[in-house]
């Protein structure tokens, strides 16, 4: 089974001809026959009566969509929620910022992903060009800010052998602070490389 990494996409600066932008992703993407929208359909010219889209090429979604399959959980005027296969959807975002960048030079989106475990978390920001900023933890990272912001599981980690004393009791106090760790490092770490 897929890792399912969640991405958030935000419309943080936006002039009102970038909304306009915007609302004709919103519209393609609000359909009241579905309960999900695969992210993917953007990009093709529809799918077949077999399910399959038409003239479907796995360059396209690569460079549009950037995750096997994506599916919008919800779309709405300030952004969107999306559930990805394996990695996070930066190429989508990218396209958007861009796309919007065409009538708005001032567009700042910024998103924010982790896997579900976490095996990573990121946090990428975008401007008129696409990528502005992109930072990411891979989970040893995210471990280590757990046992510098919680003694008691610092001291369950061997800094010599590079291993915990106490495993169970270890990824115990991990699960009780990863999530809130990674969301502060998120919020700290939205950065943009002309501020």
């Amino acid at each position: 089974m897929a890792n399912h990494v969640n991405n958030y996409l935000d419309i943080r600066t936006v002039s009102e001809e970038g909304r306009k932008v915007w609302q004709t992703f919103v519209d393609r993407m609000q359909n009241p026959e579905q309960s999900h929208f695969d992210l993917r359909e953007l990009f093709f010219e529809g799918i077949d009566s077999d399910g399959t889209f038409i003239n479907f090429d796995w360059s396209v979604v690569e460079e549009y969509v950037g995750a096997k399959w994506a599916t919008v959980e919800d779309v709405h005027e300030y952004g969107l929620n999306v559930c990805s296969a394996w990695g996070p959807v930066i190429p989508f975002g990218n396209h958007v910022a861009q796309e919007i960048g065409k009538v708005d030079p001032d567009v700042q989106l910024v998103m924010t992903y982790e896997d579900e475990f976490p095996n990573f978390v990121g946090v990428v920001t975008f401007n008129k060009d696409g990528v502005d900023t992109d930072n990411e933890l891979d989970i040893d990272e995210l471990h280590r800010i757990c046992r510098d912001q919680n003694p008691e599981l610092a001291a369950l980690w061997d800094e010599d052998t590079q291993e915990w004393t106490d495993e169970d009791g270890a990824y115990e106090l991990i699960w009780e602070d990863i999530w809130e760790v990674a969301n502060n490092w998120q919020e700290g770490n939205v950065e943009w490389s002309n501020s």
